[in-house]
This record gives structure tokens, sequence and C-alpha cells, in this order.
């Protein structure tokens, strides 16, 4: 195998990466990594309480930053 036949996988795997990258910022951005982070917190911190779901979740969300308005732009 010469070293040109590895390239095309190595190519690939970096894109993998960089796509892989680009979901987790997009992810970040639109707030969706929240309920995971939130469902992980819960699960560390009170094994034993059910998570709230992730419709009661962002109604709760939504209900605190209405509450409590910060540096949000709009």
């Amino acid at each position: 195998m010469s070293a040109s036949e590895g390239r095309p996988a190595a190519a690939g795997a970096l894109l993998a990466r960089a796509w892989d990258g680009v979901v987790w910022w997009a992810k970040g951005v639109t707030g969706e990594s929240k309920y995971a982070a939130y469902v992980a917190h819960e699960r560390r911190a009170h094994p034993d309480r059910e998570p709230m779901s992730e419709r009661e979740f962002w109604r709760d969300e939504y209900r605190r930053q209405d509450a409590n308005p910060e540096g949000r732009c709009c």
C-alpha cells in the first residue's frame, strides 16, 4: 500500500471530524444542546428523580427567560 492510497481515508476522517464540529457548534448556538446538558446534570446530581420531559424543559426554560430577561438579543 502506497502513501497515496491512505490519503482518501485520512481525508474522509478529517471531513467527518470537521462535520461533527459544525454540528456540535450549531447545536450550541441554537440551544439544542441545553436539554441534553440538563438531563446529564439531573442524572448525575439527582439520580433518584426523573428529569423533565423535553417539552416540560423548554416550557420551563422559556418561562424562566420571560421572568428574568437578561442579555438576550430578541
